[in-house]
């Protein structure tokens, strides 16, 4: 299935967004090389970016940056979002100051020979007639995975070089400190973060200034494939013990069961 989003002021590309019944085929639960990273520090400086009073990022109710025409309007306005943030632009839809993420490859790093086989369990709780209870592990998938190394490029343009190095400053920080925990909990552990030197580059009458942030981060595949057709097995284990005897008898040699005759003697229900 492809969405497409034809709107040609930001500069989107159509039909990319494409849902592939290869996870579900596959019992792949977590795939976070390219298109969950890019998402994810997409909306996370969106996020931080609404909250900004100057660089004020806003959205229309479909959750798109909120962009229209702006002829005679006053510049201070809420009809439109005073920063882009998005993963594709074209200079022919004009739009500054904007930050777009792109990913600009990547590696697979295997964490073992097997990657990483290892089973998942469930807890069971077991209760007998007399009220005992016992909570017993039982195995319920095969667990695969392996590590990504990714790159993303975060590109900044801006008509204004001051403005420019401010907004650079704000992504490193928004990255590597205020949301360096959530990233990692939502599968993208940031490794290093570095940024280039301003470049200007003449666009119409004027000039564009850019600035590029590399983030190399780590990330990784999970896949769960259920067990089928699991036996569980139950293990009787017997221990035939002397009763003391307060009379003086005779000593009397134990009497020695078989492994059949045990199971006949008891009642197993």
């Amino acid at each position: 299935m492809k969405i497409k989003l034809n709107n040609p002021n930001l500069g989107f590309n159509s039909d990319h967004v494409v849902h592939s019944n290869f996870y579900e085929d596959n019992y792949v639960v977590q795939n976070s090389s390219i298109v969950h990273p890019k998402n994810l520090l997409i909306d996370t400086l969106r996020h931080y970016f609404s909250q900004d009073d100057t660089y004020t990022y806003r959205s229309d109710e479909y959750g798109f940056p909120l962009v229209r025409d702006l002829t005679d309007t006053d510049l201070d306005t809420e009809l439109s979002t005073e920063l882009l943030i998005s993963d594709t632009y074209r200079y022919e839809a004009k739009f500054f100051p904007a930050i777009i993420v792109k990913n600009s490859g990547g590696s697979y790093k295997p964490i073992s020979f097997n990657q990483n086989q290892t089973i998942r369990y469930r807890k069971d709780l077991l209760v007998d007639d007399f009220g005992g209870k016992k909570e017993i592990s039982v195995p319920t998938h095969k667990v695969y995975a392996g590590a990504w190394d990714t790159n993303f490029d975060i590109s900044v343009y801006s008509e204004s070089p001051v403005e420019l190095e401010e907004l650079v400053e704000l992504v490193n920080m928004i990255l590597q400190y205020r949301s360096w925990r959530d990233l990692r909990a939502n599968g993208l552990f940031i490794k290093s973060l570095s940024f280039s030197g301003e470049n200007a580059e003449q666009y119409a009458n004027d000039f564009v200034y850019s600035q590029s942030i590399t983030l190399n981060a780590r990330c990784e595949w999970r896949a769960e494939i259920p067990l089928e057709n699991l036996i569980e097995r139950v293990n009787f284990y017997f221990e035939s013990t002397k009763t003391p005897s307060y009379f003086n008898a005779p000593e009397v040699s134990p009497i020695k069961y078989k492994f059949s005759d045990l199971v006949e003697l008891t009642d197993i229900k």
